[in-house]
């Protein structure tokens, strides 16, 4: 528009969604051999679905049935290759000390939430179905980014909590016994985000939350990763 922002435009009036080629460049990108353009395409991925999800995809000249499969089918989209990013990137950071920092699964993981804010509960439901899934993997760094996602998707989309905690909690668990610090560090932040609802959804499961947080804690010291999340 005129004024710079895009607040306020009726894409429905384009024949194509204005920003489709820049994200396909981006798509493309979360693939690149360097993870700063990998990092890159996330943060980009990320600005544009948080501004303008509820259009991502959009055409103009269809029924709003038609606009609302295809916006649906081109979220799906983005959020498998996320999926992806989380399952097959392995750089990590580790000059801030014990704790790895993963950028690239990190930015990839704050996209996918942004992306399941505007996607149908049941495709939501099932991205969160394939985390947990993910979560179980031999390879430390597919859980790491798996509990990532976990992190940030289950407080996006808190309509869908009464379904996804008491699903998510068993692995949770297991997650804050893994031999793996910076695995228990994800576990611990994933409870963080949605401590408040943790009684009241899964009252069952709370003894044994506590008791995994405590054998957690009693199993780190002042450097361990996990330290901080666990504490928190």
């Amino acid at each position: 528009g005129e004024g710079g922002g895009g607040e306020g435009v009726d894409w429905r009036e384009s024949v194509s969604w204005p920003f489709e080629p820049l994200c396909a460049e981006l798509r493309c990108s979360l693939f690149h051999s360097r993870w700063e353009r990998r990092h890159g395409a996330g943060a980009g991925l990320r600005a544009v679905l948080r501004a303008h999800g509820c259009s991502a995809g959009s055409v103009g000249g269809v029924r709003a049935c038609v606009r609302d499969e295809l916006r649906g089918q081109w979220l799906e989209d983005c959020a498998l290759r996320l999926l992806a990013v989380l399952a097959l990137d392995r750089f990590g950071d580790w000059s801030a000390g014990d704790r790895v920092t993963a950028p690239v699964r990190e930015t990839a993981a704050q996209a996918l939430a942004v992306a399941l804010r505007s996607m149908e509960a049941g495709c939501a439901a099932q991205v969160v179905r394939a985390l947990l899934t993910m979560s179980r993997e031999e390879a430390w760094e597919v859980r790491h980014g798996a509990l990532l996602g976990i992190k940030y998707c289950l407080p996006a989309r808190e309509d869908l909590l009464p379904e996804l905690l008491p699903l998510a909690t068993p692995s949770l668990l297991q997650a804050l016994a893994d031999d793996d610090d910076d695995v228990r560090a994800g576990a611990a932040a994933s409870l963080l985000g949605v401590a408040s609802h943790l009684e009241a959804l899964v009252p069952s499961r709370l003894p044994r939350l506590l008791g995994a947080l405590w054998d957690a804690l009693a199993s780190v010291d002042d450097l361990t990763a996990s330290t901080a999340s666990v504490m928190g």
